[in-house]
């Protein structure tokens, strides 16, 4: 208990961490998001998505408005992974793919892994799952460095849960990279209706003229006979 109440103390100072963040590749499947990063400066607005306790490790996810989600990871160091909306998709439904496969049965010990790394650094997440005699073991790696990881022994309830997590945070961070321009609706606020000029009246159809009555001429009565 007093581990996971330090963990949750490291939850709190790293839900303040940030750097400059670069897109990433993914190295389970190809990434579309590997293009550098346009960062917006200071100004970003993080939208806190989970923030619990995942074996003996605490992670923080956000999402944010400029195309990145961040993981946040307290254990035995603390690691911080920024990850574009695109790789971290990417990320998903690989590791998605790898929880639902079914392994052949087999006494001998398989590793299946899928991993991230953001773009321009050393730092990398990972899901992996190891498969004995049709038993499978699950655990989350975080690493800032090649030589210095730290892993976390979970199940695969949490490997869902921890999968989902980030599926969400990366459709809020699109979400908001979706949000209208307010520059745009300004300008469209101050732009001058344009005046419609009013429709020219029709002359009013003149009732049909009457066609002349026509009069017979009056009978004569015939003269008295002398």
């Amino acid at each position: 208990m007093l581990y996971r109440a330090f963990i949750l103390g490291c939850l709190v100072a790293l839900s303040g961490v940030a750097r400059p963040a670069g897109a990433q590749t993914g190295k389970a499947v190809s990434d579309p998001g590997s293009a550098p990063n346009p960062v917006r400066g200071s100004g970003v607005k993080r939208v806190p998505i989970s923030k619990t306790v995942f074996g003996d490790a605490g992670i923080i996810v956000n999402a944010r408005d400029d195309g990145f989600i961040e993981i946040a990871a307290a254990g035995p160091k603390t690691v911080l992974i920024q990850l574009r909306t695109l790789a971290a998709r990417a990320w998903v439904d690989s590791t998605a793919r790898m929880l639902r496969a079914r392994p052949r049965r087999s006494s001998t010990p398989r590793t299946y892994r899928s991993e991230v790394e953001e773009y321009g650094t050393s730092t990398t997440m990972a899901l992996n799952r190891k498969v004995t005699n049709g038993e499978s073991e699950y655990s989350l790696f975080f690493a800032d460095d090649p030589l210095a990881g730290f892993s976390v022994p979970i199940e695969k309830s949490e490997a869902d849960v921890f999968v989902a997590i980030v599926r969400r945070a990366a459709a809020a961070s699109a979400k908001m990279l979706e949000k209208p321009d307010p520059t745009a609706a300004a300008k469209d606020s101050t732009a001058k209706p344009a005046v419609k000029k009013p429709a020219a009246k029709r002359p009013a159809a003149s009732p049909p003229a009457k066609a002349p009555a026509q009069t017979q001429p009056k009978a004569t009565p015939p003269a008295p006979r002398p």
